[in-house]
């Protein structure tokens, strides 16, 4: 009973880690695409097609039967789809990140970084950057502040996408280009 209750907490703790905020397509022949399902299931219509090594968002994922399916975005200047609708794959096509831009439910005027990812008091947060110092001529981060943010308030964004381009959002106009 030790024994299966070990595997059991050890399967469920990889679960937890693997999902990220982003993902790489993976296990996907050159001359051939991974397709976007409208439900978590083989079956279901295709909505969209990736191609090998295309980076999306995951916005959650779940266990169905014996497979994991993860429900897919585009992100910005990623127009691999066929259409915008966000969609299911099956997560053995998908290699978790969890460090990149991101957005912040209600805080779409600023440029946002996520470090790292982990379950903290049995909630999955995104330990994030705030604002940072940098000196150009050292090639160094001088500081930088940093606060953990709960997973489900995050969106995983392209560079391109993470800060808005809208004058009433983002009056100072302009996108993230400094990865960090």
């Amino acid at each position: 009973m030790k024994i299966v209750t070990l595997c059991l907490l050890l399967s469920l703790g990889l679960f937890a880690e693997s999902l990220g905020l982003f993902g790489k397509v993976v296990n996907v022949s050159e001359n051939d695409t991974l397709n976007v399902r409208t439900q978590a299931n083989y079956r279901a219509q295709k909505v969209g097609e990736l191609p090998p090594s295309a980076l999306v968002g995951i916005e959650s994922c779940k266990k169905v039967k014996n497979s994991t399916w993860c429900k897919i975005y585009q992100l910005v200047q990623n127009n691999y789809y066929e259409s915008s609708q966000r969609g299911w794959v099956n997560a053995k096509y998908l290699k978790f990140k969890n460090r990149g831009y991101v957005n912040i439910e209600g805080k779409y005027n600023h440029c946002f970084y996520a470090l790292k990812c982990e379950n903290r008091a049995n909630t999955e947060k995104c330990l994030v950057v705030f604002d940072y110092t940098y000196d150009y001529k050292k090639e160094k981060m001088i500081e930088r502040e940093t606060q953990w943010i709960k997973r489900d308030k995050l969106q995983g964004e392209s560079a391109f996408g993470a800060m808005s381009n809208n004058k009433v959002l983002n009056p100072e106009g302009g996108y993230c280009t400094n990865p960090l």
